[in-house]
C-alpha cells in the first residue's frame, strides 16, 4: 500500500481508444491498429460527400490530399496534377477512386518511404 502523499512508481496510461461514427468504442492498444483504423476513418471521413459514399471522386481525393498529406502534397499542385494523379489511382477508370485504390496508394507511398529511409537520403551531386 502507498502512504499518502507518495506516488506509485508506475501507473499505466487509460487504454487509447477510438469511437466510430457509430458511437462504437474501440480499444486500440498497438500503433499499427491505430494506423489502420485512420486509414479506414479518413477514407470514411471524405468519401460520399460527391455520392458514392464508398468511393472518392477528385474533388475528395484533392481534399484528403490537400488537408491529410499536406507534406506529400505539393502546394504548387495544379488541377491538371491532379486530374493526372487521379487517372493514375483510378485503376478501373470508373472516375472515382474505390477503397482498394486508396489502399493501393498508401502502400506505394509506404514503399517509397520504407526504400528513401532504408537507403537514406541520396547524397548530393559532387561539385564539378
Amino acid at each position: 500500500m502507498i502512504s499518502p502523499g507518495k506516488q506509485a512508481a508506475y501507473s499505466p496510461k487509460p487504454p487509447r481508444t477510438m469511437i466510430w461514427r457509430s458511437g462504437r468504442e474501440v480499444r486500440m492498444a498497438r500503433p499499427l491498429e491505430q494506423a489502420v483504423a485512420a486509414i479506414v476513418c479518413t477514407f470514411r471521413e471524405y468519401a460520399g460527400r460527391c455520392g458514392d459514399k464508398h468511393k472518392l471522386c477528385q474533388a475528395e481525393l484533392k481534399e484528403l490530399l490537400q488537408k491529410e498529406l499536406p507534406t506529400w502534397t505539393p502546394t504548387e499542385f495544379r488541377e491538371c496534377d491532379y486530374n493526372k494523379f487521379m487517372s493514375v489511382l483510378d485503376t478501373n477508370k470508373d472516375c472515382e477512386v474505390d477503397f482498394v485504390e486508396y489502399v493501393r496508394s498508401l502502400a506505394c507511398l509506404c514503399t517509397y518511404c520504407h526504400d528513401y529511409f532504408e537507403d537514406g537520403p541520396p547524397e548530393p551531386p559532387c561539385p564539378q
